[in-house]
């Protein structure tokens, strides 16, 4: 088969001319057994091939390729480009580049300034009360003893004689005669009582007193606040249950404010402890420093 193809081949190459254009075919009669016998051969030899390889479905058995072999046409050499000179471009200058400005700094955020905290208000201080000193007790006076005058002993009567008796017809005999009696004793007299101590209770209830005013005191505020202070005394009287009578300003501590709570503190504090027996006065008297300092 591949024989006769190649034989084909060349038939029918030599029908073509150089320049690729088909010629007339000359004899075909002359080829035309030659062609037959050709056929013959080859189907002999596909039957011979049938018959020794494996049977080939209907769907692989292909008409056979034509295969044609066309010399390739020569080709002229490209004729060579003239050489042109191009001139490299010029390195381009680097480009200079000119830092940015830095951008300004970014404003600070105002601070908003927070309102200072109010001053605390400063500690109320009780004003101290300048306690009145006790007056000093008077000295102990120890009581004289009056010494005792001897008592008169009183003088025995002596015995008297007795008279002999008369001579009489009938001797009536005498009760004997009684001894005068002592004469009294002098009354002695009592020893003088001693002195009574001085009493405890007239300073006790001037202590009680100050301690009751110290109680009712309070340090004005607006005085606290222009920090004021000073020594105001107060002259006030009270009856026997120590409720109080009347009150007023004795001398001022030279701030209005001090002055009024002085007064207004006596006022507050009625009643007062009430006065000791020993104290006999319906209605008594004091006066009292107050004093107000800030600590």
């Amino acid at each position: 088969m591949s024989a006769a193809s190649e034989y084909g081949a060349a038939d029918w190459s030599a029908t073509l001319s150089d320049d690729g254009s088909e010629r007339p075919v000359r004899g075909v009669a002359r080829w035309g057994g030659s062609l037959m016998l050709a056929l013959g051969v080859h189907a002999a030899a596909g039957v011979a091939m049938v018959a020794w390889h494996v049977p080939i479905t209907p769907s692989e058995a292909e008409p056979p390729a034509v295969l044609l072999e066309l010399a390739p046409l020569p080709v002229a050499p490209p004729e060579p480009a003239p050489a042109i000179d191009i001139p490299l471009p010029e390195p381009m200058p680097e480009p200079v580049i000119e830092p940015l400005p830095e951008p300004p700094p970014p404003e600070p955020e105002p601070v908003v300034e927070e309102p200072p905290p109010p001053p605390e208000p400063p500690p109320v201080v009780e004003p101290e009360v300048v306690l009145p000193k006790p007056p000093p007790e008077p000295p102990k006076l120890k009581p004289e003893v009056k010494k005792e005058p001897p008592k008169p002993q009183p003088e025995k009567p002596k015995p008297e004689k007795p008279k002999p008796p008369r001579p009489v017809a009938q001797p009536v005999q005498q009760a004997p005669v009684a001894a005068p009696p002592a004469p009294a004793a002098a009354p002695v007299p009592a020893a003088p009582a001693p002195s009574a101590a001085p009493s405890r209770a007239v300073p006790t209830w001037q202590g009680r007193v100050l301690g009751h005013l110290e109680r009712h005191k309070r340090y004005p505020r607006s005085a606290q606040a222009r920090r004021q202070e000073g020594v105001a005394q107060v002259r006030f009287t009270i009856d026997r249950e120590g409720r109080v009578l009347s009150v007023q300003l004795d001398r001022s501590s030279g701030h209005s404010a001090l002055d009024e709570e002085t007064v207004e503190m006596v006022r507050r504090a009625s009643p007062l402890p009430a006065p000791p027996e020993e104290m006999g006065q319906d209605r008594i008297e004091l006066v009292v420093p107050v004093q107000f300092f800030i600590r």
